[in-house]
């Protein structure tokens, strides 16, 4: 494959959520990879990659930019749009695939959908060339639609997330405020559906709680009152190195259930283990796809077993949360993609 271009509806920084993330670190990763490629999304000026204007219209239709796929004659477009394959998506990548004359088309699902039965026959027949998706859930429910399907996984950067240095982590609370202690981590949106009550019940005299919340999405005013207690620390500003906030603490907890509250493969998760850091996790999208409980990290399927595997995971006594992850870089993930169109679309 030499020729790509890869349409994303917004990759604007701050790069501080899961879609923009594994959006961009992919892109980045596929330029790479091919000898000619385009990444084609809105408001390519603030845009973390270089990028050309996406039309900003429902169908993503307009001569110029159908003239600049025609032009660029890829031999794939990659399609990863911020709702994950919605309908609406999957209407848009037939908009793509006519736009180019007939290009084919794979579009990443970043997220797992459910599909309603009478709907099934139309998003078949408008449905793209391949479907990438991050879990078996997610491949489940694409093969129920008809669709041709692969899981692929994402990376993290396990260069810039790495453990604390001795001494580091005492100098990092110090830098941004956190007092000595037991540390929970959680970062991600303040949404109803990521399940955040679960952790003021970790917050106590020994253990506080540091929530880091993206400041790309709308904070939700109830969730957000809740956290605001004397045991809960929320940093609600963007944070350009995050890896400091995961060296500086004891453990992470991912506490979400619902598939549309977070992507398939939670960044954030990976991100903690690449720390090394104790990770307690709900069974999330793709997590059980990749990885099983053990050596400090724990996967659970109930609420209860959640909160009792946090008490757990800060006495830990082995932990190798990090050696799990050590083969999922973006350079692999990016190549996973290629091999997958390669397979399927050849």
């Amino acid at each position: 494959m030499e020729r790509i271009a890869i349409v994303c509806e917004d990759i604007s920084r701050p790069i501080d959520e899961g879609f923009k993330k594994a959006t961009v670190r992919l892109a980045a990763a596929l330029k790479a990879l091919v000898s000619e490629s385009a990444v084609f999304t809105q408001e390519p000026a603030g845009a973390a990659i270089d990028a050309h204007t996406l039309p900003g219209n429902k169908f993503l239709w307009d001569r110029t930019f159908s003239r600049r796929l025609r032009d660029l004659d890829p031999d794939v477009i990659l399609y990863v749009p911020q709702a994950a394959a919605t309908p609406m998506s999957i209407a848009r990548g037939a908009s793509l695939r006519s736009q180019s004359a007939g290009k084919p088309v794979a579009l990443l699902s970043l997220q797992r959908r459910t599909y309603p039965a009478f709907l099934k026959p139309l998003l078949k027949a408008l449905g793209p060339d391949l479907m990438l998706v991050l879990s078996t859930s997610g491949l489940e429910a694409v093969r129920g639609i008809g669709c041709k399907a692969r899981r692929v996984p994402l990376g993290v950067d396990s260069e810039v997330f790495k453990p604390a240095e001795p001494g580091a982590k005492r100098n990092l609370r110090a830098k941004y405020g956190i007092p000595e202690g037991r540390i929970v981590l959680h970062v991600g949106h303040i949404s109803p559906g990521r399940n955040l009550k679960v952790l003021r019940g970790l917050a106590d005299g020994a253990t506080k709680v540091l929530v880091v919340s993206s400041t790309t999405t709308r904070r939700h005013p109830e969730v957000e009152a809740m956290l605001r207690t004397p045991q809960i620390i929320l940093m609600d500003t963007y944070i350009e190195h995050i890896e400091e906030i995961y060296r500086l603490a004891d453990g992470y907890l991912f506490p979400t259930f619902s598939a549309t509250d977070a992507i398939d493969i939670p960044l954030s998760v990976l991100e903690a283990m690449a720390t090394n850091l104790p990770v307690a996790t709900t069974a999330f999208g793709g997590l059980p796809d990749l990885f099983a409980s053990g050596e400090g990290l724990f996967i659970c399927t109930t609420e209860d077993g959640l909160v009792e595997a946090a008490g757990k995971m800060l006495d830990s006594k082995t932990i190798a949360t990090r050696n799990s992850i050590l083969g999922l870089s973006w350079d692999n993930a990016a190549r996973s993609v290629l091999e997958a169109i390669a397979a399927e679309l050849s």
